[in-house]
């Protein structure tokens, strides 16, 4: 779907084969998955083209990131794109990954007709902030996640 300048870095649809890279990924930022859980979570994603997952490979094929983008449709405003995760690996950020995911992921939401793309990023992650920003993403606002479990 898109390349890096150096053409050693693609991005591409995720595939259920994807899954023990993707988990090890999320493990990364602190999500810990199993393969078996990344599995489940992809098959059960709305197959009506309101998400979609991309993963980054290098030049030799190693997925080194992945980005999952959504269609949120509150109430209170119209649809936008979110993400709702993205992972570079921690041994490869600054090599143009991560902007090709955010690339890739801009390209959907245009596609979907959506004006806008927004994500959350945990507030101690200071370098995501500074590498949203560096992409045009402007800070929004500042909240407090709750979870209650039942």
């Amino acid at each position: 779907m898109a390349e890096a300048g150096s053409k050693s870095l693609t991005v591409r649809e995720a595939a259920l084969a994807d899954a023990a890279c993707i988990a090890a990924l999320a493990g990364q930022l602190s999500y810990p998955s199993t393969p078996e859980d990344v599995v489940q979570r992809l098959r059960g994603l709305p197959q009506d083209g309101t998400h979609a997952v991309f993963v980054a490979e290098d030049g030799a094929g190693r997925v080194v990131g992945w980005a999952h983008v959504f269609v949120y449709r509150p109430l209170e405003h119209d649809a936008v794109a979110e993400i709702a995760g993205l992972v570079v690996d921690e041994n490869c950020r600054g090599a143009g990954a991560g902007k090709l995911l955010m690339v890739a992921v801009e390209h959907w939401a245009l596609g979907k007709g959506l004006p806008a793309v927004v994500l959350r990023s945990n507030v101690i992650r200071d370098a995501a902030h500074q590498f949203y920003e560096s992409l045009g993403y402007t800070r929004i606002k500042t909240q407090h996640a709750f979870r209650k479990i039942l």
